[in-house]
């Protein structure tokens, strides 16, 4: 039986003449250069998951306008009695996109295309109103679609680079 020893990154078990870590895939009997080599990838990995959370902090901010903008929009539409329940929808949605932003904290891929979906949804629906509305502003929904679309991308990266780390037994 081969002697043992543990990772001095993750504590696992590993044989004696191991290279490599099969937990953590720490070079804990490698060369300097395969240190450097896993620290940095360490690094990007780390570095990628912080330039993620910070694009999925953008599409947190997009959503808490989106809901300003739909309470301000609620509100004049509550003063006119004709237009009295598009004015309770525009606060309804406005708490749809406050719970998708909440909801991004804790799951943000999910939470991002919970948002983009309803965001879609509401663009859409238009059509049945007016379909020439559909047009209006399309150079700040393409800009909306790019925040979200990149939201989502994020979202996906930071959870699979997080796995990763955890993997790795870095955070």
């Amino acid at each position: 039986m081969e002697n043992s020893s543990q990772c001095s990154n993750c504590q696992s078990i590993i044989i004696e003449n191991a290279v490599f870590c099969p937990q953590c895939g720490y070079p804990e009997n490698g060369t300097e250069q395969d240190i450097s080599k896993y620290n940095y990838s360490l690094k990007i990995k780390k570095d990628l998951v912080e330039d993620s959370k910070k694009k999925i902090k953008n599409v947190k901010i997009l959503l808490y306008v989106i809901a300003g903008i739909n309470v301000v929009v609620g509100l004049f539409l509550l003063m006119d009695s004709v237009t009295f329940v598009d004015g309770i929808s525009s606060f309804v949605a406005a708490a749809v996109f406050i719970g998708c932003a909440i909801w991004v904290n804790n799951q943000p891929l999910t939470g991002v295309i919970a948002a983009f979906v309803f965001w879609l949804l509401l663009q859409l629906s238009v059509i049945f109103i007016d379909p020439a509305m559909l047009f209006q502003g399309i150079i700040l929904k393409v800009i909306f679609i790019g925040i979200f679309i990149k939201g989502i991308l994020s979202a996906n990266d930071a959870k699979k680079y997080t796995a990763q780390l955890k993997e790795m037994k870095a955070i």
